[in-house]
């Protein structure tokens, strides 16, 4: 039989006779798939999809009293027994997803594979000779942020969660958003439908990239693509599963959004050839990690580096060089240069430097 994503859920959530509750009811299992995530639409579905798994020898049925209760049959099954097959990489390999990536994954994916985390947990603790290096190795690694890190926001989970499992699958959410740095109540707030296309953490912060049904593309008006907008997930109030499925557009790839289109850099702007001056510390670091592709590093007579690059400018990219400090001079373009200027007159007279 060629089981399909509802009917795995299913066996998944249905116990055996090795259970402390070995029996499960319909409403039950009903309960237990919506609690993931799974869309059933009526209680005849589920009873049709149960009864076709019981023809196929999966799961067994009995009736206590008006209730029909369900089984799955017995298999190899749980931690213990599940982590004397696993191989020490695969143990580490769910190590890693669970502490790296597990708060990002949808309940539908994480209680599926929950069993899998215990078995690696399992696997690692046992005492086998190569147990204690791959055991260590999630110790060895971990990532850290290149920039001083605010504190991040909190998120609501329950708002979290459904925005994650309506993106696993592909429904619109009806969302209550606070624009930034507005203090409004939720119900102040019109609910916006949106269709949910990617979820992308960036410097400690968590975005959805989603667009509206409400705003398709108008060529008429010299709109001929979807409003795409980032919404941060700690300024969404509320968000309701509203059970209807979307089509996912094609032409939405989010690396290209990421890369190409740098919405991630914030206010991008049109390409513009940079022109810096750098302290020789400074371009010496442009030779291993370089600003752009297509730059080009020359000496001048003072000294310092000459670094020149097509760059498209944006909050991003204005940060990096301010991080620079007196290291950096910018001789082009002249308008990204009087706008460092400025703010250079301003920082001086703010310290009350001396002219």
């Amino acid at each position: 039989m060629m089981t399909s994503s509802l009917d795995e859920a299913i066996l998944r959530i249905l116990p055996t006779d090795r259970d402390l509750e070995s029996w499960m009811s319909t409403s039950q299992v009903l309960q237990l798939l919506k609690d993931r995530g799974h869309r059933v639409d009526y209680p005849k579905q589920l009873l049709r999809r149960l009864s076709m798994l019981e023809r196929d020898l999966l799961v067994l049925s009995t009736v206590s009293g008006r209730h029909r209760l369900w089984q799955r049959k017995s298999w190899l099954r749980g931690a213990s027994q599940v982590a004397s097959l696993m191989s020490a990489s695969e143990a580490v390999a769910f190590h890693a997803l669970r502490r790296f990536v597990g708060d990002k994954l949808p309940a539908a994916v994480t209680r599926d594979i929950e069993p899998l985390f215990k078995a690696a947990d399992t696997r690692l603790s046992q005492d086998r000779e190569d147990s204690r290096l791959y055991r260590a190795w999630v110790n060895k690694i971990d990532s850290v942020e290149p920039t001083y890190m605010l504190s991040r926001p909190s998120i609501n989970p329950e708002v979290f969660q459904t925005v994650v499992t309506a993106t696993f699958f592909e429904r619109e959410l009806l969302v209550r958003y606070r624009p930034a740095y507005r203090e409004t109540r939720a119900d102040d707030v019109k609910p916006k439908r949106l269709w949910p296309l990617a979820l992308v953490e960036s410097a400690g912060l968590m975005y959805m990239v989603a667009q509206s049904p409400e705003h398709p593309p108008r060529p008429d008006e010299g709109k001929p693509h979807w409003l795409r907008i980032l919404y941060r997930m700690d300024r969404i109030t509320s968000a309701v599963d509203s059970g209807n499925a979307f089509a996912y557009p094609r032409d939405f790839r989010l690396q290209d959004t990421i890369e190409n289109e740098q919405v991630f850099d914030f206010l991008p702007e049109s390409p513009v050839v940079l022109e810096l001056a750098l302290e020789p510390a400074e371009a010496r670091r442009l030779t291993e990690r370089h600003m752009v592709q297509d730059q080009t590093l020359e000496p001048l007579p003072d000294g310092r580096v000459k670094v020149t690059g097509t760059v498209v400018p944006s909050v991003k990219l204005r940060r990096w060089l301010r991080s620079l400090g007196a290291a950096v001079e910018i001789l082009a373009p002249p308008s990204l240069r009087d706008e460092f200027a400025r703010d250079a007159t301003t920082l001086a007279m703010r310290y009350g430097a001396a002219g």
